[in-house]
Formats: structure tokens, C-alpha cells, sequence
């Protein structure tokens, strides 16, 4: 199971591949964002708070906060 977030609407979903894009509260399609493995350890963005589950750190990229995730181990 891999972490899936939407970079314009912000949802994220816990899935084995990316879901799909049509119906997004946002306007037109998501834009998924893959930020890796499903895990055991909590990791919270400093810059949007989104809280993801994951292994290791998830990946930086696509913050809907506008560049980059600042991920912390709670």
C-alpha cells in the first residue's frame, strides 16, 4: 500500500495504486501525488499538517502548502 495525496484538493489515500482522478472537490481532476509506503510511524507536515503513516520518511514533493513538505516524526 502506497500514501496518495491530491496536490489541489488535499485528500489522502491509502492505496495499493494511484487512484483515480475524476471528481476532485477542487475543479476537474486530482493530481496525485505518490509519497510512498504505508508504515507504522506518524509523519506531519510542518507547512500544511497533512499526517501521513509511513515507513520512512515520505517524499517532499507536491506540499498543497506550495513547494515542499517539511515532514516531522511525531
Amino acid at each position: 500500500m502506497k500514501n496518495f495525496q491530491c496536490k489541489k484538493c488535499a485528500t489522502l489515500i491509502q492505496n495499493s495504486k494511484q487512484p483515480n482522478s475524476s471528481g476532485c472537490s477542487a475543479g476537474g481532476f486530482h493530481q496525485w501525488n505518490n509519497l510512498g509506503d504505508v508504515g507504522n510511524t506518524n509523519y506531519q507536515c510542518k507547512k500544511c499538517s497533512t499526517l501521513v503513516q509511513s515507513n520512512r520518511l515520505p517524499s517532499s514533493s507536491g506540499c498543497i502548502s506550495g513547494g515542499f513538505h517539511q515532514w516531522n516524526k511525531l
